[in-house]
């Protein structure tokens, strides 16, 4: 299993270094960034080297579309390597049926392993990836469902963000700025990958500015491996990062006690699935309603999900919180149209011959 481990890391480097357009790619190119790929993973310290055939068969079975993926391969200048569709990498490529039944094989293992607790909460993905596989391997409509995300723009860069990551290695990127509507460049130092409904973000440091940088992967639209030397001085601690705060946009300043009311419909809800994990329950109301704290630095991330509650959910303390949580409701209502205007109320027609101004019991 760790061959196959290692092979798929090998054509997950060999994919990041063909979409490298900034750069060419020799055979000896490859095997140096797969070798260092490996070392850096299992730790090896140089220890592990990739060879020549081990490459050669890399990018024979990665061309092949019934073992590997069918990947547009081809050498230019007699000795440079590239993808003959720029636009092309392993993320849309169609698994072959060996691919597939070495994915079923890793699945069952994982399987086995989640039956420890420290990975017990693994059950439901172990689950939905095994549904998946099986109904590629049968050829049929999987029947399970689960949220989709109709944008991947930016996903093929994550393994390359993470292999920079693990190895250190700064990043020459070209992302769309939405405030100049121009494409920027930037060199990145990159730290950590988060998910956050949805959306993928690489955090780390850029260079001229100070603090933890986060780019949305969703806005690269290129990169190349900077020469520049990744600072020593540079490091991040995630737990420290992302302890008191909601999301991944962490602001100046020290974490404020937040009181909030929760309407007694969602406030069951809101119960089980925590704000944050701070939460405490300080009061309960007779109507069912429900008082809790949290400590947090509020950022953009918790005003939308303090506006995706409205009505149900509203400020208490501090009074300032409370300001900027209502900021963005007032602005909404100051945009509706005007609905106030009255109309003549009609008495809609039952239908049923009946005339409603006689009491036809008023005998009885």
């Amino acid at each position: 299993m760790s061959n196959y481990s290692n092979a798929l890391l090998r054509h997950r480097t060999i994919d990041a270094c063909l979409r490298d357009t900034k750069r060419k790619y020799t055979l000896i190119d490859l095997i140096n960034a797969c070798t260092a790929a490996i070392n850096g993973r299992n730790g090896t310290k140089g220890k592990a080297k990739v060879s020549v055939r081990s490459l050669q068969l890399d990018l024979q079975i990665m061309r092949d579309k019934h073992k590997g993926y069918g990947a547009p391969i081809i050498v230019y200048e007699q000795k440079y390597y590239k993808y003959k569709d720029p636009d092309y990498s392993l993320d849309k490529a169609r698994l072959g049926k060996e691919s597939i039944k070495a994915m079923a094989e890793l699945v069952e293992t994982l399987r086995h392993y989640t039956s420890f607790q420290e990975l017990s909460g693994l059950r439901n993905v172990t689950d939905i990836l095994e549904e998946e596989v099986n109904a590629m391997l049968e050829k049929r409509e999987s029947v399970v469902s689960k949220e989709q995300r109709n944008n991947h723009l930016g996903l093929e860069y994550f393994d390359t963000l993470h292999d920079a990551i693990i190895n250190r290695k700064a990043l020459c990127i070209g992302y769309y700025s939405s405030r100049s509507n121009n494409i920027m460049s930037i060199i990145f130092y990159p730290f950590y990958l988060k998910e956050y409904k949805g959306r993928w973000y690489a955090l780390g440091y850029k260079d001229g500015l100070n603090g933890v940088y986060k780019l949305p992967l969703d806005r690269i639209r290129d990169f190349s491996y900077s020469i520049l030397p990744f600072p020593d001085e540079y490091s991040f601690n995630p737990e420290d990062y992302f302890n008191d705060i909601i999301g991944v946009t962490r602001l100046s300043g020290e974490p404020k006690e937040i009181r909030f009311l929760v309407r007694n419909r969602i406030a069951p809800y809101i119960k089980t699935n925590p704000l944050h994990h701070s939460q405490k329950q300080v009061h309960l109301h007779e109507n069912g309603d429900i008082e809790f704290t949290i400590n947090i630095i509020p950022n953009r991330e918790f005003y939308d999900l303090i506006f995706h509650w409205q009505p149900d959910i509203r400020i208490i303390t501090p009074r300032e919180v409370g300001i900027q949580a209502n900021e963005r409701v007032m602005e909404l209502a100051a945009q509706l149209p005007d609905y106030s205007v009255s109309r003549q109320k009609e008495v809609p027609d039952t239908g049923n011959g009946w005339d409603n101004d006689i009491n036809l019991f008023s005998n009885l």
